[in-house]
């Protein structure tokens, strides 16, 4: 019931905000006149630039299976993330992308639940970690330039509450793999089931610290990749937003989208873009609406390649019936 109450809530929040942003037709009529003296050519950049941050996680993907004994062809690992990647779009909800990669990892390496579902929360550990990292180096080194608005400023604190919640819990649970202290934490702790995941994790994957580091490597390059996808949007638009200001803006944006507030996100980027790039870079609003909106539509792009590869991933398995018998650890 509460899963579903958050979807209705999701769905809500999505359908307002789009409202708020798009209701102005003086702003519609701004966009539809961007849009069509756009730069296509830098939407092409955008795209293939883009590509990076799906061949490096397939890349991570496949690194992190590997410590768990699970040595499965490169194709095979590429089309398993490309799957996993539409679900997670499309499919299931927010961990529905996870489970079907669990599915098709067992389907591959036989029954190996345990090590398939670590393999799996441990790549978007890394991915947070790297996020983390990045964010921090960029906001600490634009800090100033970042509050200078009581918005953005708002937008930064948010963030950063966010951030130290998630650092907090990592740390935590490093922490307690490392001294074995995890059982004893009380049965009443809030979050206590999914720290001892995480201590499970760690504790799996701890015996393999190059591995670790080069699936951290390869995420800091698919991040950067998707932040450039924005950044080619914004050229393709004359928007006049630098590389670097970008960067500093998209772990912020990606932090807080990675809440459970909307529909993947959709609505509140599109009015963080707005306020940020609008209080920082000098953006019109319908300017930065759109940058947003065509970001996210060259990440769209790459799930509906998944969608591709998924039609060519038939199982003699019902997927339904089999994904509901797999949960995450």
């Amino acid at each position: 019931m509460k899963k579903i109450l958050l979807t209705f809530l999701q769905i809500a929040v999505t359908l307002g905000v789009l409202y708020i942003v798009f209701r102005d037709p003086m702003r519609r009529a701004q966009m539809a006149e961007a849009l069509g003296q756009a730069d296509k050519w830098w939407i092409v950049i955008g795209i293939a630039v883009g590509s990076l941050t799906y061949i490096t996680g397939a890349i991570r993907f496949r690194v992190l299976l590997r410590v768990q004994g699970l040595f499965l062809p490169w194709g095979r690992v590429f089309g398993i993330f490309m799957v996993g990647l539409f679900f997670n779009l499309f499919g299931l909800g927010a961990t529905g992308g996870d489970v079907v990669k669990i599915f098709y990892v067992l389907r591959e390496a036989g029954d190996k639940k345990t090590a398939a579902a670590f393999t799996v929360l441990m790549d978007r550990v890394i991915g947070l970690v790297a996020l983390v990292l990045m964010a921090v180096g960029f906001v600490s080194f634009r800090y100033r330039w970042l509050t200078q608005t009581p918005g953005t400023a708002a937008l930064v604190t948010a963030f950063t509450i966010v951030l130290a919640a998630a650092m907090g819990t990592i740390v935590a649970a490093i922490f307690l793999a490392w001294t074995g202290l995890a059982e004893r934490l009380p049965a009443r702790l809030p979050g206590r089931a999914r720290i001892i995941e995480l201590v499970d994790v760690f504790q799996n994957f701890g015996r393999d610290g190059r591995s670790l580091i080069l699936a951290l490597l390869l995420s800091f390059v698919a991040h950067s990749a998707m932040f450039f996808t924005f950044y080619a949007a914004g050229r393709s638009l004359h928007a006049g937003v630098k590389l670097l200001d970008l960067a500093a803006l998209m772990p912020i944006v990606n932090t807080i989208v990675s809440l459970p507030i909307s529909v993947s996100g959709v609505g509140v980027r599109e009015k963080l873009f707005e306020e940020l790039l609008g209080g920082l870079c000098g953006v019109p609003p319908s300017l930065a609406v759109l940058i947003s909106v065509i970001g996210f539509s060259i990440g769209i792009f790459y799930c509906l390649l998944g969608g591709v590869v998924y039609l060519l991933f038939r199982s003699p398995v019902p997927m339904t019936a089999a994904a509901a018998e797999i949960k995450l650890p």
